[in-house]
């Protein structure tokens, strides 16, 4: 220490000169002495901080040993509501809130929440009422015409069926009865007029001998012989007839009866398929009318819906809770009186208080070691001093993807985490602080996460030597805010420096350059990278539930270890390490705290 002296000043002639030049008291000495007892004990003390010192009391250094510890996961949620029920606006297009309840009113099934403008609505039911009305009367006349159709129908096709029958008849008739008739009289016709022939030759012979004989006139025989010819003539007449019926009017007739046979048959048939076509389109017609007016009841009953969903009541009870819909660019469309909303869009939420879940985002770094049913507690704001307990009841399947339009890098997994206690009386929206606790290490080789350092996908502590330190790569396990399991690199009692300077930093070898008086297992998992971090500093140490131990305010030494059992912990008042993903809140003073290297002076 360097003591500078003023330069004396002329006597003044007030005797101030002559007692600069007294000798010093007794009691002078003393103070000068304990002055530089006190400037030894702070330089000492200060060293001590900032230089490794040999002793195992020296807090820079820690002497592993085996311990136990538990891994905890710290989150930062909100609280919400195990069960909500959604009140969601069903009117179609787009309405007005005219009247809207209070944010946090406490309701029951059947209160109203929300009333909408129903004028606009009002005025599409009349006029889905007319259409209604229009669409029943036309459906009434499709409906008689069609059924006329069917009558008409059925009319002409027993018509044709008749006349084909008749035509059937008339062809058995003529076959069976009036072919046979005719056939019949022409013969008897021959007969008749072969008899009258032979009658009339007989007399016409005996006429012949008695004017012969001059018994008869003249004109007695010459009728006589005029009959005989009469009898010849109606004999070839009836032959010929017989001739023409065999000839030409059987087949004549026949063939007549059987077209009206076929011709009445296809009559049938036309009669039917043009019945068929009738009814089948009055049929269509009456379908058509029948659809309109379904559609037109249709959209009167859904307008009358529409009226009735403009007043939405409660379905369930509950407590208030406006939905705000999250927005990339801020919040969504408020839900007040006035707002105009969507069909579809949530307006209110009533969350059933009774059984409360704290909302948590993990990193995907830890998202793996989240199992359903694992114990947490909860500490919620507006509540100090009261910890509540939980269990993970719900780990999303996919990663969340609200926030990746902001870094797409950020892959978190929604976690839920249910408070066992009903009817806590807590209110949802609120922040909650959860710890997950994933595991127990029992007796097992530690170490304080501030104490380990990354480089290239390897993990290095620093073994103390006189005058610095040397790295140690190792193999690391487990991971709690204050420690982390070694698995293998160090041995029980080895000495690590907490506070590592630049200097010794750049000493972490790369792979070709395995370290001093490394065993093999040290070296093995050594890769090269350029720009060492603390694994307190890095991003997977806070999904692994490290906190950010590695960072402690300049100038306050960390216990040694065995003064309170919690050496290497991170000291009081430092912050906790925030989730995966997200910056670390910095302590009051906004500043962060940073390590001190060891050896600096």
């Amino acid at each position: 220490m360097t003591v500078t002296t003023a330069p004396s000043r002329p006597d003044t002639g007030n005797g101030v000169r002559g007692v600069l030049r007294r000798r010093p008291t007794r009691s002078h000495v003393w103070l000068g002495l304990a002055g530089l007892v006190v400037l030894a004990a702070l330089a000492y003390a200060a060293l001590r901080a900032w230089w490794p010192a040999a002793s195992t009391g020296d807090p820079t250094v820690f002497v592993v040993q085996r311990r136990s510890f538990s891994v905890d996961l710290p989150q930062k949620g909100e609280l919400q509501a195990a069960q909500s029920v959604d009140v969601r606006c069903e009117v179609e297009g787009r309405s007005t809130i005219i009247w809207l309840i209070h944010e946090g009113a406490q309701v029951q099934k059947g209160d109203l929440l929300v009333e909408m403008a129903s004028d606009e609505i009002e005025d599409r039911i009349k006029s889905e009422e007319i259409n209604v009305a229009n669409a029943e009367s036309n459906h009434l006349t499709a409906q008689t015409d069609y059924e006329i159709q069917i009558d008409q129908n059925a009319s002409d096709i027993r018509k044709a069926e008749l006349a084909l029958e008749n035509a059937k008849t008339e062809l058995s008739k003529y076959e069976e009865g009036d072919w046979i008739q005719q056939q019949t009289d022409a013969r008897i016709a021959v007969q008749r007029a072969e008899k009258e022939l032979k009658q009339a030759a007989d007399r016409f012979k005996d006429s012949k001998e008695l004017n012969e004989q001059g018994f008869i006139t003249k004109r007695e025989y010459e009728s006589d012989e005029f009959s005989l010819f009469v009898a010849e003539k109606e004999l070839e007449q009836a032959k010929l007839a017989e001739e023409i019926l065999h000839k030409y009017t059987y087949t004549q007739t026949l063939r007549q009866k059987q077209s009206d046979v076929e011709e009445a048959d296809k009559e049938l048939e036309r009669v039917r398929k043009g019945a068929a076509a009738k009814e089948a389109q009055k049929k269509q017609a009456f379908d058509s009318r029948t659809a309109e007016l379904a559609i037109a009841r249709d959209r009167l009953a859904k307008y009358r819906r529409q009226k009735e969903n403009t007043r939405i009541v409660a379905p369930a009870p509950g407590l208030v809770v406006y939905y705000a819909e999250p927005h990339r660019w801020g919040d969504g469309d408020e839900i007040k009186e006035g707002a105009e909303v969507r069909e579809r869009q949530t307006l209110i939420t009533l969350p059933d208080t009774s059984r409360m879940k704290v909302i948590v985002r993990i990193h995907e770094a830890a998202a793996t070691r989240i199992n359903l049913g694992l114990p947490a507690t909860v500490e919620i704001e507006g509540h100090p001093g009261r910890v509540f307990a939980g269990a993970v009841t719900k780990v999303a399947e996919l990663a969340d993807s609200q926030n990746r339009w902001l870094n797409p890098d950020l892959k978190e997994y929604e976690t839920e985490i249910t408070l066992d206690e009903p009817d806590l009386g807590l209110k949802p929206g609120v922040t909650a602080r959860a710890r997950i606790h994933i595991t127990d290490v029992a007796n097992a080789l530690a170490v304080p996460v501030q104490a380990v350092f990354s480089k290239g996908g390897s993990h290095y502590v620093f073994r103390s030597r006189r005058g610095g330190g040397e790295p140690v790569p190792v193999k690391l396990g487990a991971s709690s805010e204050e420690y982390v399991e070694v698995l293998d690199g160090v041995r029980e009692g080895d000495r690590i420096l907490l506070a590592v300077s630049e200097d010794l930093k750049r000493e972490i070898p790369s792979r070709e350059e395995p370290p001093n008086n490394a065993r093999p297992s040290e070296t093995s998992s050594v890769a090269h990278q350029p720009k060492t971090t603390p694994v307190a500093d890095r991003p997977e140490a806070a999904s692994l539930g490290v906190q950010q131990a590695g960072a402690r305010p300049a100038g306050r030494p960390e216990a040694a270890p065995g003064a309170t059992g919690q050496a290497g912990g991170p000291p009081k008042g430092q912050p906790e390490a925030a989730p995966a993903g997200r910056r670390p809140e910095a302590p009051a003073g906004g500043r962060r705290p940073q390590a001190r290297p060891a050896g600096r002076s």
